[in-house]
């Protein structure tokens, strides 16, 4: 069983990839700097791969290019396959194993806290109150599993604080896949959550209001209603009709539009202020919500 193994996520902790010198490779992708809570994200490019790592997370690593030769030797089994594009290895933390590949190989890493595995087992209906071993994978396809992952990638490509949110809403559903299809769990139900009470509704959309400058989680406001991230989540869309991060998004989006129309702060200003650390990702999201730049929306008005 994959025994876990205290973890903070420091940007100063050296990743795990190791070359045949025996030194660290650097990725050259991170999300270590935007401290999402329970998940990191690395993208790494590496050859002449001879290495022995002990995983403090649960990996699950992405191919973005291949074909990679890799072998693989961990619990005492040696196993050797051609990694293409797409194809993922999921590794529980704990047991250290040995990877070896000549070719060039493009690689995302997820790397998921045990401490946030454990928190969403608590909160999971159907969930084995027991213990739950999750498995080793080597080399197979999943294609939600994929998805999840580049949805993580395209939030680590946008450089901005704003996706915070989004990402933990990200986060725990790839926790709930990982249970379902790579541990000994039996049953984890996508159970009907009941809806938000009007006085907690109320409530958290005043706390998501109040902080929208601010780079939301999942954690604080649901803490603000003494509430787990993941009921409340799922709460809330049963109540609102929308995901936490798709309704912060759109109160983000029905500020700047106000702040266009009524104020002649520059657009940049406004993106700052609804919550986007600069403009070109706030351009890029109000757009895809209204289906006009913000400098056009302004001007139409």
């Amino acid at each position: 069983m994959a025994k876990a193994i205290p973890h903070s996520y420091r940007p100063d902790v050296p990743p795990d990839f190791g070359a045949s010198s025996g030194l660290h490779a650097q990725p050259f992708l991170s999300s270590r700097a935007r401290r999402w809570n329970g998940i990191v994200g690395e993208v790494f490019r590496v050859r002449d791969v001879d290495y022995v790592a002990q995983f403090p997370d649960h990996v699950v690593s992405l191919f973005l290019r291949g074909p990679v030769d890799l072998l693989q030797r961990r619990n005492g089994h040696t196993t050797q396959r051609t990694m293409r594009a797409g194809d993922i290895i999921f590794t529980p933390a704990g047991e250290p194993k040995l990877l070896r590949h000549r070719e060039e190989a493009e690689i995302l890493k997820l790397r998921v806290a045990p401490s946030f595995l454990d928190g969403v087992i608590e909160d999971v209906e159907g969930a084995p109150h027991g213990s739950i071993e999750l498995l080793d994978n080597f080399g197979t396809r999943d294609a939600h599993l994929e998805a999840l992952a580049q949805r993580v990638l395209s939030e680590i490509r946008a450089e901005d604080f704003a996706s915070r949110i989004y990402v933990e809403s990200l986060a725990n559903q790839l926790v709930v896949h990982l249970l379902r299809h790579y541990s000994t769990a039996r049953k984890v139900d996508d159970a009907p959550f009941r809806r938000l009470p009007r006085h907690k509704l109320d409530r958290a959309i005043e706390f998501i209001d109040d902080h929208l400058r601010e780079n939301l989680t999942l954690e604080e406001i649901s803490q603000s209603l003494s509430m787990s991230p993941y009921h409340f989540a799922h709460a809330f869309k049963q109540t609102a009709g929308l995901a936490p991060h798709q309704y912060v998004t759109q109160r983000r989006v029905e500020l700047a539009k106000s702040l266009l129309r009524e104020t002649e702060l520059s657009i940049t200003q406004i993106a700052h202020h609804v919550g986007y650390s600069n403009q070109s990702h706030f351009s890029v999201v109000f757009h895809r919500c209204t289906g006009q730049t913000p400098r056009e929306y302004r001007r139409d008005t």
